[in-house]
């Protein structure tokens, strides 16, 4: 290989995209009894995991399903949708069911919406670095089958605050790691975030901060000690 081409090979920047279950995303966050960290900026949380290899973010996925059976819920959660829309967020809806047995809505299709729209990016090359946002062990048959299929593209698993990555799955994976609440609070977003239309999207009230609560981007910056300083 000539310089020229090993020049060129160094300076390539290689693609990611991230696929997010978003249930098993958002029930870690609701048991932090911190509303405010559900309203988050997907896209932006996505290039958070990119910024350590310097890879370039070009998708991100969030698979969720909108409960029609509770009308606040359903319009806290349609606004979320419509400003991840906002931030270039691909959004796959699945559904709910009612279980006669415990009195009680679940949601189906999250966890297979993002199995299939993680392998169907693979095979059409949308990706070079994949992350998957799941804590669900049934991810593990799909890191197998990635680990498989793919053997020029890279797998990362991605665990929500407060949960470990499946063990049966980190062997089918570059790496792995759990989600920093830090990083979350990093990723709250404004109280109003402007539409595709140019409109503005208002937080719901209960996604408000605490009064006393500042965004980690407007904090005064510590500078840190030198360690030679006596």
């Amino acid at each position: 290989m000539i310089l020229s081409e090993i020049q060129e090979e160094k300076n390539v920047i290689n693609r990611a995209a991230v696929y997010i279950d978003g249930f098993n995303l958002y029930h870690p966050i609701h048991e932090m009894d911190e509303p405010h960290l559900k309203w988050c900026d997907l896209w932006k949380l996505s290039e958070t995991f990119c910024h350590p290899k310097a890879l370039n973010l070009v998708k991100v996925v969030f698979c969720t399903a909108v409960p029609q059976f509770d009308v606040g819920k359903r319009d806290r959660h349609n606004t979320f949708n419509t400003v991840q829309l906002s931030k270039s967020v691909t959004i796959l809806k699945g559904h709910h069911v009612f279980d006669p047995t415990n009195q009680k809505y679940s949601e189906k299709q999250s966890d297979i919406n993002v199995a299939l729209s993680l392998m169907m990016d693979g095979v059409d090359d949308i990706y070079d670095y994949a992350f998957l946002v799941s804590a669900d062990s049934d991810q593990a048959a799909t890191a197998k089958f990635f680990h498989e299929r793919f053997d020029n593209k890279k797998l990362i698993l991605v665990a929500p605050p407060g949960k470990q990555v499946p063990k049966k799955a980190q062997n089918f994976c570059e790496t792995s790691f759990t989600i920093k609440k830090e990083t979350i609070e990093s990723c709250v977003m404004e109280k109003f975030v402007p539409s595709r239309s140019g409109a503005l999207i208002r937080r719901p009230e209960q996604y408000a901060p605490p009064a006393d609560w500042t965004h980690p981007d407007k904090r005064p910056k510590v500078a840190k000690l030198r360690k030679d300083i006596p």
